[in-house]
């Protein structure tokens, strides 16, 4: 890791700039008040939005209908999430941090056990039920796997899942159950598989047991995200919305790409920032909710548009401005020019005296809130559910259930509603979410609300790519400026996930202000480590 190239930083007139409120510019400010020692009142945090949060996000109401946003995988928290929440006061009890709020949680209501139904299939007599440990996945392909997983990355380069797996891989059980815990594709990156591969494929059995850390009170957005963003309001952080960077100014007489000012329109006036070398800029590159659409429990979503010019929003102009400056900061065309390879369409269910959970755990024998994931392996959409422990929201009345899924292929016909996922209404959504499971559409219909969510860049960072087209944190040629994100280059780590965004932000700290700290290091699969032992790869 680039070691802050060289420039001896004093936190206490350092100021730093971060671009994006996301969770990646969150954990980076906790990061340099609890590691560097920089003065809350030195780091100010920038976004084009109204509220904090980025990708991840919840709205609604029990009246009209809950909207639940992940913006990433919503579990797989690992320890730099860890670690992060162990800085951040509880919302409910400021003398616990996040991290201790959470694990009483997990003590108080952690299930005895876990949930035993994965996957659901079509039967001759209804829905029938697999377990985890149902992946028929064979010797040809345990020998494939392997093969893969012992392979140098960078001599995968651009090849996708599918350049090196047969068509019959994509018909089994084990591929239905890893692409819908992973949302990955056929078609997407070969070398992304591999790293998911080397850090999940032990716990495979496990994968879908929601973890300690992912068992919130309530949604991330209200567990997580506000509590952070509370705290670090309180320490007097600067927090700046409706703040649209446009683009980065460099310093034309120095070596090295060092940002000389950030030239932004605030609130509608043109404005420009100026910045130190001494200081810091953190970028927050991409975004995967681009051009999201959201439709209502009668109206299908707004269509995705043909062209991805017509969404090249802010997170991503900002990068392509950069792109043009220097080849050291990727590629953001090879990630934003696919859309029909990288959207998904996501679905929030709000249920009022619903007998849908007693069925739901009378069928799967899953007790709400003990599994990950649901899903239907024989579903045209690729649908997934989770049905997490309620309620959900802090304004949830007891009498209202909320459950989310999503669609893998929301371009495709329905078993059950004959017509595209992306031409549904939510409730045809839904109907086609209880026909799956074979239960009464009538009955549960009528008390319920759907809200649909098309985002046609939610896999993007999964797409196939050259090494160089994801830029490191800190650019080999930059003197104060670190990148974050999805899009960023994390040796041996996988994206589309909180923990991703959080160790970028730790790295950007460590790295700029020249701590003797690193992120914790990513466990990979057993085999690799004897592996590395004997001198391999």
């Amino acid at each position: 890791m680039n070691r802050g190239n060289g420039l001896k930083r004093d936190p206490k007139t350092t100021q730093a700039w971060l671009i994006g409120s996301g969770i990646s510019s969150l954990a980076g400010a906790v990061h340099l008040i609890h590691d560097a020692g920089v003065p809350a009142a030195n780091i100010h945090i920038l976004d084009v939005h109204s509220h904090a949060g980025g990708g991840i996000k919840s709205c609604g109401d029990a009246e009209n209908g809950y909207v639940l946003y992940t913006g990433s995988l919503p579990y797989f928290h690992d320890r730099c999430v860890e670690h992060l929440l162990s800085l951040v006061p509880s919302a409910d009890n400021p003398k616990q941090s996040l991290l201790d709020s959470i694990k009483e949680l997990d003590r108080a209501t952690s299930p005895k056990r876990t949930a035993p139904t994965r996957l659901i299939k079509h039967g001759g007599k209804g829905p029938e039920c697999l377990h985890s440990k149902s992946l028929q996945i064979g010797p040809k392909y345990r020998m494939e796997l392997i093969k893969l997983m012992l392979e140098n990355e960078r001599m995968l380069g651009e090849k996708a899942i599918q350049d090196v797996f047969d068509e019959a891989f994509f018909k089994t059980n084990f591929w239905t159950l890893w692409s819908t815990t992973f949302a990955m594709q056929p078609w997407h990156s070969l070398a992304e598989f591999r790293r998911c591969l080397c850090k999940h494929l032990a716990e495979i059995e496990r994968l879908n047991d929601v973890k300690a850390l992912d068992r919130t009170k309530y949604t991330i957005y209200e567990s997580v995200v506000m509590p952070i963003e509370s705290y670090l309001k309180s320490q007097g952080v600067d927090f700046h919305f409706n703040a649209k960077v446009t683009s980065l100014q460099m310093n034309p007489k120095e070596a090295q790409t060092t940002v000389s000012g950030i030239i932004l329109k605030d609130n509608g006036e043109q404005k420009i920032i100026d910045v130190r070398p001494e200081d810091l800029v953190m970028v927050t590159l991409g975004s995967t909710t681009s051009a999201t659409e959201r439709g209502s429990n009668d109206k299908a979503p707004n269509p995705v548009p043909q062209h991805s010019k017509e969404f090249l929003d802010d997170d991503w102009a900002l990068w392509v401005d950069l792109m043009q400056a220097s080849t050291d900061y990727g590629n953001p065309f090879n990630f934003h020019n696919n859309v029909d390879q990288s959207t998904l369409e996501s679905f929030t269910v709000t249920l009022r005296n619903s007998d849908f959970m007693e069925r739901y755990e009378k069928l799967t024998n899953n007790k709400p809130g003990t599994g990950a994931l649901l899903s239907f392996s024989d579903s045209n959409w690729g649908l997934s559910i989770s049905v997490p422990r309620q309620p959900v929201c802090s304004d949830q009345p007891s009498s209202v259930d909320v459950f989310w899924g999503y669609g893998l292929h929301p371009e495709k016909t329905g078993n059950f509603v004959h017509k595209p996922m992306c031409h549904c209404s939510g409730k045809e959504i839904l109907t086609e979410v209880l026909s799956q499971l074979g239960m009464p559409v009538d009955d549960i219909l009528p008390n319920s609300i759907t809200k649909p969510v098309l985002m046609p860049m939610a896999t993007a960072p999964l797409m196939p790519r050259r090494h160089d087209f994801r830029p490191e944190v800190m650019p080999s040629q930059s003197k104060n400026l670190a990148l974050v994100g999805q899009y960023v280059e994390i040796q041996d780590d996988t994206t589309l996930s909180m923990e991703y965004s959080v160790r970028g932000a730790q790295m950007a700290v460590f790295s700029a202000m020249k701590l003797n700290k690193h992120p914790p290091k990513i466990e990979r699969h057993l085999l690799l480590s004897v592996f590395d032992l004997l001198g391999g790869a």
